[in-house]
């Protein structure tokens, strides 16, 4: 069929090979040739259309895109559109020479109406493929995240604003039939978008630059259902678009209709009480914030929102949030607290669904971390030899550990996974695929066949270390188990998880030994005394509790610390126990006694210019390492203090003393793990 565009035929459509319109006579070839088939939408100003280019051999496929009347086009502000459309064709032709966005093949204007003509990308559109399959999972809504973010990120830059980013302008580009799928098949339990050509994002009929001011009301363009509220009023700014790519996220999830999925009355979005498959908190947590209503409280950039997706919330983000918050909570808990506080209150709708499905899964996203700070050791003169080993692929660390045998490193990941690295050289040993999220610690037993690790997932798991298979399964905390912590004589296993307990579980065989009863307080940190069988409990009061964790009696609390008490360790004699602090200070008591530690004979030591997160002993216990949030590393002299500063991470660091010689790991999220060399 051939399509007549003359805005006022009033019968457009024509016998296949016409060359005029049967209704107003009007040419059926544009510009002599391009023969259109039939409209593909329409919106204030704009009517796009599908046509191929009987100029060519091949006849291709191509989209047309028509503005008439003295409405705005593509980058228009009411100023007549000859001004304006030769320069913002310019934009689009630069914009499409990435592959997920269409080319632009020719500008032109005929009888008073202007005329892009782009590449037409074969595929289905996400409108198409929810109305045909369902709703996306978590694992999709990740991979269009990653997908469409630096495309959009590449519009801003151009300084463009798309204003019309829905399901039905995202294209799944179909693939060969060697590719993973062809159109109309894939399989909605695997990730069906991981092919080279990716999604594209189409229809720029609506896109005006970023400086162009308001616009009129009655002429904004764009679909009101995905629209931000200051788009609506006239005024998109760069970060409009991110408000309606998170709208098409949560529509896509849940298959309903934008306008339904906010409460007016309540003036928040409901998006998770319509969930038919469950996301994690912190998909939630992204997803909110770019759907936020005030332009001020949303993210201002695509480059926040893949720092985000990345490295998640910043330690600095959680202190600020919550002031008691605990470490767990840098992996995103908090979001998923705050959910269902603030869905109680919604009684019309059913109650909001969320898991911890696996983060793990988010695809990389590379981009630059922040700077790193250039290395310096003052105090130490001659500084210290540093090794950094593999950058960890962009891989944020979270918790590292050292064998007995002082020859691998264990790091857990954000990326869920478990690495085993050669001290030596840094060649990665095995790579497990631990948990459905960040490994937030990591532990080996004191005979080495062993790792324990806890994570995000709410799980804690026990690995074979020479094999990398797994032994067995705890079910920890389901808000996240941030400290595994094995016993002196290694039969048993210390948990601290987000429900403020304190857990002792069997090595062999599982079974939860107990739950340590009458703390009041989150438990932030946990260390074994090596010769004795007390353990000490690092809580957010800034307290320190002792207990006999055989017979889980109470034994004493310390005080000393004004702020949580976020890293505990005790010398390898076991006659000193360190802690540091959220108050910036590492505190060192004399556990020698057999009444406990006295806190008159306490020593402070001060330095850092942030929060503690790690403690380190030397093997000698001669040595304690601390590190902060900021990433510097400080080593105190148990017989004179402060003894020398590293400075090589550019933000917060997990620490662990080689035990066969004065080598110190630390593990940061800045994606490394650096080995210093402290003595001969």
């Amino acid at each position: 069929m051939s399509y007549c565009i003359n805005p006022n035929c009033q019968n457009p459509e024509n016998l296949d090979r016409a060359t005029a319109c049967k209704s107003c006579e009007s040419n059926l070839l544009l510009k002599g040739r391009y023969r259109v088939f039939h409209p593909l939408g329409q919106s204030l100003g704009c009517r796009t259309f599908l046509a191929v280019d009987e100029d060519q051999p091949a006849q291709p496929r191509c989209v047309i895109q028509q503005f008439c009347g003295s409405v705005p086009s593509v980058a228009d502000n009411g100023a007549q559109l000859n001004q304006t459309f030769r320069s913002d064709a310019s934009v689009l032709d630069e914009l499409g020479k990435h592959p997920q966005i269409p080319k632009l093949l020719a500008f032109f204007e005929v009888e008073g109406c202007q005329y892009l003509v782009q590449e037409y990308i074969p595929g289905r559109n996400l409108a198409d493929r929810l109305s045909q399959k369902g709703v996306l999972k978590e694992i999709h809504i990740w991979y269009l995240l990653s997908e469409l973010l630096p495309v959009l990120q590449l519009v801003h830059d151009h300084q463009l604003i798309h204003r019309d980013i829905k399901p039905s302008n995202i294209i799944h580009r179909k693939t060969s039939q060697n590719g993973l799928i062809t159109a109309g098949k894939e399989d909605v339990g695997t990730i069906p978008w991981e092919e080279e050509s990716g999604l594209v994002l189409v229809d720029f009929g609506a896109a005006i630059p970023a400086n162009s001011g308001p616009l009129k009301t009655e002429t904004v363009t764009g679909s009101a259902e995905y629209a931000a509220p200051e788009q609506i009023k006239g005024q998109a700014i760069l970060s409009s678009d991110i408000y309606s790519l998170g709208v098409t996220c949560i529509h896509l999830l849940t298959g309903m209709s934008p306008f339904d999925l906010f409460d007016i009355k309540g003036d928040t979005w409901a998006w998770r009480h319509y969930l038919k498959i469950p996301v994690s908190s912190r998909l939630g947590r992204i997803l909110d914030k770019m759907v936020e209503r005030e332009a001020s409280k949303r993210y201002r950039s695509t480059e926040a929102i893949l720092r985000d997706i990345k490295y998640g919330p910043t330690p600095i983000d959680a202190i600020v949030n919550k002031p008691r918050v605990t470490l767990a909570l840098w992996g995103g808990a908090t979001v998923a607290l705050i959910s269902v506080l603030l869905g109680s209150g919604l009684s019309s709708t059913p109650e909001a669904f969320t898991s911890s499905e696996p983060v793990s899964s988010i695809p990389e996203i590379r981009f630059d971390p922040p700077p790193m700070q250039n290395f310096s050791s003052e105090p130490l003169q001659s500084g210290p030899a540093v090794r950094t080993l593999a950058e960890q692929d962009k891989n944020p660390v979270w918790a590292v550990a050292v064998t007995p045998n002082g020859r691998v490193i264990v790091s857990g990941n954000n990326d869920g996974t478990i690495r085993l690295l050669h001290k030596r050289h840094g060649k990665i040993l095995k790579v497990i695929s631990a948990h459905l999220g960040p490994v937030w610690s990591v532990a080996v037993s004191p005979d080495g066949r062993t790792i324990a690790s806890g994570g995000a997932d709410g799980t804690i798991k026990l690995w074979n270390f020479y094999s990398g298979k797994l032994i067995r399964t705890l079910d920890g905390d389901k808000d996240g188990v941030f400290s595994v912590v094995f016993s002196p004589d290694g039969r048993a296993l210390a948990s601290v998880g987000k429900d403020n307990t304190l857990k002792l579980w069997q090595v062999e065989g599982g079974a939860e030994l107990q739950t340590l009863k009458g703390i009041t307080d989150e438990v932030h940190s946990v260390a074994f005394s090596p010769n004795k069988d007390t353990l000490f409990a690092g809580k957010g009061d800034g307290t320190i509790e002792m207990w006999n964790w055989k017979t889980g009696e109470f034994q004493a609390t310390l005080m000393g610390h004004v702020d949580a008490v976020s890293a505990l360790v005790v010398s390898p004699d076991g006659n000193i126990l360190g802690s540091g602090g959220w108050d910036n200070t590492v505190r060192i008591w004399d556990i020698t006694t057999n009444h406990g530690p006295q806190p008159s004979g306490e020593v402070t030591f001060t330095g850092h210019a942030d929060r503690i997160q790690s403690l380190a002993f030397s093997p000698d216990s001669e040595t304690l390492a601390s590190g902060d949030l900021s990433g510097t590393i400080k080593l105190w002299a148990m017989d004179s203090g402060e003894q020398g500063t590293l400075k090589g991470h550019s933000t917060w660091v997990e620490l662990a003393f080689n035990p066969q010689d004065k080598t110190l790991i630390s593990g940061s999220y800045d994606d490394t793990i650096k080995v210093w060399r402290l003595s001969p």
